[in-house]
């Protein structure tokens, strides 16, 4: 039985997906299995997961042969997993070649962590991140955790697939935080993981109307975790839009202004 689990989904992102795979096969733990969740794919995808599987046995294709949604991917591959530790990432994202020992270390030490993760930096089309430290209070304001951290497969816990616009993330790491009366998580002081920045992105792409929805929504299903905990409305995702909305305008007040009057006029 491998030590890691590794979860790769994959839909329509073959020219990144062999970088991907390559910073899962750099690794300096070498103990892993890596579950490549190809979801019906239609730009060739394939062919690389079939050729990374061909050379190292290590890798495991899981096919769907028509989408079924990030959700459901994320899902079958924890199902067949097979590790001590699950690793979730995506098929455009890399992690550092020390990351997985780094935290088999932390995790294998200390029995009381239910969540590992690292440092982190965007690449692509933006550089910048404001991901603020880990804490309950925070979380609860806005996703303060990528989708690739440790934990144990014992503690995991499943996607919602009714997460179809994006934040699913968010929403499974709070399904998984409430289980523990004081989750115990571990920031590496290294950096471990890179996020690409894509303009077509889901969360991106989700409007303040649909965003509403989906805190509502998490409101709900989570009001037993959200009443342990003050969620800070300064730290919102909802005011952080707003925030850097009027950055902009401060930025280029006379052209922002002219886009909200062609707005009102011709919308």
């Amino acid at each position: 039985m491998p030590k890691v689990s590794v979860i790769v989904p994959s839909y329509n992102l073959g020219q990144y997906l062999p970088e991907t795979l390559q910073s899962v096969l750099s690794q300096t733990f070498q103990d892993w299995e890596c579950l490549i969740v190809e979801n019906g794919s239609t730009d060739g995808s394939m062919n690389v997961v079939t050729s990374f599987c061909a050379s190292d046995t290590r890798f495991v294709p899981v096919v769907f042969h028509e989408n079924q949604g990030v959700a459901a991917a994320r899902n079958k591959g924890l199902e067949l997993s097979e590790g001590e530790y699950i690793l979730f990432l995506d098929a455009d994202d890399l992690i550092a070649p020390g990351y997985m020992e780094a935290a088999v270390k932390a995790l294998d030490s200390d029995p009381s962590l239910n969540l590992v993760y690292g440092k982190a930096q965007r690449f692509g089309t933006e550089t910048s991140w404001d991901l603020p430290a880990f804490s309950m209070d925070a979380m609860l304001a806005r996703n303060c955790l990528y989708i690739s951290c440790f934990f144990r497969r014992s503690d995991a816990v499943y996607f919602d697939p009714d997460f179809k616009t994006g934040f699913e993330d968010w929403d499974y790491w709070l399904t998984f935080l409430e289980q523990f009366e004081a989750p115990r998580v571990l920031c590496l002081e290294d950096t471990c993981f890179y996020y690409r920045t894509r303009r077509r992105s889901r969360n991106k792409g989700v409007t303040d109307t649909a965003l509403e929805a989906i805190r509502r929504r998490l409101w709900e299903k989570h009001s037993a975790l959200y009443s342990r905990y003050f969620c800070n409305p300064l730290e919102t995702v909802e005011y952080k839009r707003l925030e850097s909305s009027f950055r902009k305008a401060s930025k280029w007040s006379l052209a922002w202004k002219l886009r909200l009057l062609y707005r009102r006029i011709f919308k």
